[in-house]
């Protein structure tokens, strides 16, 4: 269910996603990189390389989850309504 990508350049390691993997879904949960390979766009690169992964295995869904970072509308990722309900039973 849980699942590392880790990206690297000459075998040391630059980037880093953690994803969630639950059944035709994949949740995007934490990710990050080393900002001395920011140019190269390795955080990106590293979320775009878990994306590929993802549709390779046939996963039908790629949860970026919540919040609105700009990578994620970069990756084309589109605002889904979240909605909070609370039931209370009457006595």
């Amino acid at each position: 269910m849980l699942r590392f990508g880790i990206l690297e350049i000459s075998a040391k390691p630059v980037a880093a996603v953690m994803c969630f993997d639950y059944n035709d879904r994949v949740y995007l949960y934490n990710s990050g990189y080393d900002p001395e390979y920011s140019i190269l766009s390795v955080g990106l690169l590293s979320k775009l390389l878990s994306i590929k992964d993802s549709i390779e295995r046939g996963k039908k869904v790629y949860d970026f989850l919540k919040g609105a970072e700009e990578y994620k509308y970069r990756l084309r990722g589109r605002e889904i309504e979240i909605l909070n309900c609370k039931i209370q039973i009457a006595k």
